[in-house]
């Protein structure tokens, strides 16, 4: 459980980095450009998985 937790820790770290790329990103090229687009994706792929994690970390506490 520690390991999923530090896991869950790293995961909220790296979207945080992802968000941030994406603003700047949409902010100088525009939310329309191949490489913003791409980054969202990722982004959004990294928010289901962490909200699976923790859905998952929450029907084992219960």
């Amino acid at each position: 459980m520690v390991m999923m937790l530090k896991y869950v820790l790293d995961l909220e770290m790296s979207l945080e980095g992802y968000r941030q790329h994406m603003y700047d990103l949409a902010k100088n090229k525009g939310m329309g450009d191949p490489e913003t687009i791409k980054i969202n994706q990722e982004l959004y792929r990294k928010i289901v998985l962490l909200q699976k994690i923790l859905s998952e970390i929450n029907s084992v506490s219960a």
